[in-house]
């Protein structure tokens, strides 16, 4: 797979999972506002509820209040002395309202029978004359002003439609059932009612008037609950709002708390009621977050109360209900991100690892090629019949194909280490050895390919604790490779330097040399296997790779490690710590 192509998948997911993530961030988005309305929601039908509550019982305070009224009506006219009425055959004439001194007043009734009552008043009464007569007499009197009168006969024209059909059609259910008792009802006696001083005959009402009484107390009633205009203090209960309104919110499952308040359009920067101090002084500055409704929305005047209510922790409610979601969400985006952070860091690893394989078998045959070759050019030479004749050539070709088969072998057996290691087969032989003796026969084998290019090597062997446990054939190699690495990446000249110290626990090895040096990344990745440290387009670095990854490898199963200065330009510094004892 080209480099281009594998840019291209990394960028197709990279666009996938960032579409991902913002989908999911717009649906908890969705969701956020979605609970919020849903919030607001079962608020304002708390609040509408409490509304058609507070309703409700004003309409039962005027009822309560007319019915109250009633009785006081009857029991004045229970109150009066009954005098026995007298058959006059002259039309009725109102009896002026004028008494002497000798005039005793026995009984007076004030009875409401209009639909205004403020503004008519008949005046019922019986008198004694100064002849010894007993006489009735009725008094009107009216003090209304005309606009007035005619914006309430408005009012009850409205009220009397409310009623008209409503009533006639039970007007004519009651006429049918009269007439089936007619008979009952005119046989019916009538019954006396005798008290002290009482000797007074009521009546029964027909059907008719009883149902007329009553509307027209029910129109009183209407007339006063839809027209009448009362105080915002005379029409609450402060008592009986907080409770309905805890109670409406509680059923709503709203359970956090919350702040109320009253406001007027006559008043609009001051709260009448409020269920704290300080909402009462803050409260009209919170109009974004609160919710509103009008407190009597029937009137037939529009009253513009309005009941405010806040909830302070509102954010916090509707987050602590979705925190699942939210945290569920949250993990599977990390899930997301950790599996995208991996395939791409696998594809771009599995892409370095195959061009680190192409480059080491690139490097390979050409590490095999060149003794493979040289055998064979030494091999035809042998052929020769004047070489044959000759026995220091014959002996020199001969030397070549030694020399040649063993740097076969040495790579062959490098690759083999590697597979071993991978497979985790390394057995290592402990025992006693000393570091300066293996360092000085590495030395023996190393000097002359240095010498050769007229490089120097200075020893500094300052530890007095030589001896440690370990295996002497792996801890040649890791002192050859660190060498043979020292040599290969110096240009000119090899300056090479080699340090023993005694540690706490055991004996420190550097090896420091004034080469190529590498740069912070090679650093990173010179222990991984087939990685070769960047030299440009030549290819005169023999090797596989294959050294420093079997160096770290081996130094760790020593219970060791190895520590790595350089600076590019500058040279590099391989320090490598091994204990006494291998525990």
């Amino acid at each position: 797979m080209t480099k281009r192509k594998i840019q291209y998948i990394i960028a197709l997911m990279a666009f996938a999972l960032l579409g991902l993530i913002a989908f999911q961030m717009y649906w908890l988005g969705f969701t956020v506002r979605s609970k919020n309305d849903q919030f607001g929601s079962d608020v304002r039908d708390a609040m509408q509820q409490v509304v058609r509550k507070l309703g409700k019982q004003e309409f039962y305070y005027f009822v309560q209040r007319k019915v109250e009224a009633e009785e006081k009506q009857k029991q004045l006219l229970a109150i009066a002395k009954p005098v026995e009425e007298k058959v006059q055959e002259a039309p009725k004439q109102k009896v002026p309202a004028q008494t002497t001194p000798n005039q005793s007043t026995i009984g007076l009734d004030k009875v409401a029978r209009t639909p205004f009552p403020s503004d008519i008043l008949v005046s019922k009464g019986t008198e004694i004359l100064p002849n010894g007569e007993i006489r009735e007499y009725q008094e009107f009197s009216m003090n209304i002003d005309i606009q007035d009168f005619q914006n309430r006969l408005n009012e009850h024209k409205q009220l009397d439609e409310i009623f008209s059909e409503a009533l006639q059609q039970h007007q004519n259910s009651l006429q049918k059932q009269d007439s089936m008792r007619k008979a009952d009802l005119l046989a019916a006696k009538r019954k006396k009612l005798v008290k002290k001083h009482v000797d007074k005959i009521i009546e029964p009402l027909k059907t008719e008037d009883k149902v007329m009484n009553k509307a027209e107390m029910a129109k009183e009633v209407f007339n006063d609950f839809l027209f009448k205009k009362r105080s915002i203090y005379d029409r609450i209960n402060y008592m009986v709002l907080d409770s309905l309104l805890k109670y409406e919110i509680k059923m709503k499952g709203i359970e956090i708390p919350f702040e109320y308040g009253i406001s007027s359009q006559e008043e609009p920067n001051y709260l009448h009621y409020a269920s704290s101090m300080k909402y009462k002084m803050t409260g009209l500055k919170n109009d974004k977050d609160t919710y509103t409704v009008n407190l009597f929305p029937n009137d037939y005047a529009n009253s513009e109360n309005y009941l405010r209510v806040y909830f302070p922790n509102q954010d916090r409610y509707i987050i602590r209900n979705i925190w699942v979601m939210y945290a569920t969400s949250l993990l599977l985006i990390l899930v997301v991100l950790s599996c995208f952070y991996v395939a791409v860091s696998t594809i771009v690893k599995q892409k370095q690892l195959a061009d680190i394989k192409n480059d080491f078998i690139n490097n390979m045959t050409h590490e095999f090629k060149t003794p493979i070759s040289t055998i064979s050019l030494a091999t035809q030479m042998l052929q020769d019949e004047a070489v044959a004749a000759s026995p220091s050539m014959f002996k020199r070709y001969l030397g070549i194909i030694r020399d040649e088969n063993k740097r076969l072998g040495s790579q062959v057996e490098k690759v083999l280490q590697t597979a071993q290691m991978e497979r985790g087969d390394v057995q290592l032989k402990l025992k006693t050895v000393d570091v300066h003796e293996i360092i000085e026969k590495v030395l023996e084998n190393i000097s002359p390919q240095i010498e050769l290019r007229e490089g120097t090597i200075d020893l500094d062997l300052q530890a007095e604790k030589t001896e440690i446990e370990a295996d002497e054939v792996h801890l040649t190699n890791i002192i050859f490779n660190l060498l043979d690495n020292a040599n290969k990446y110096s240009p000119e000249k090899p300056e090479i330097t080699i340090v023993t110290q005694n540690t706490e626990k055991g004996i420190s090895i550097i090896i420091k040399d004034k080469g190529i040096g590498m740069s912070k990344e090679s650093i990173k990745n010179i222990f991984e296997k087939f990685y070769r440290v960047p030299t440009g387009n030549l290819h005169d670095v023999k090797g596989f790779g294959l050294g420093l990854s079997y160096v770290k490898k081996m130094v760790e199963e020593h219970h060791g490690r190895i520590n790595v200065v350089s600076r590019f330009g500058e040279g590099s510094e391989f320090e490598v710590i091994l204990p006494i004892r291998v525990l």
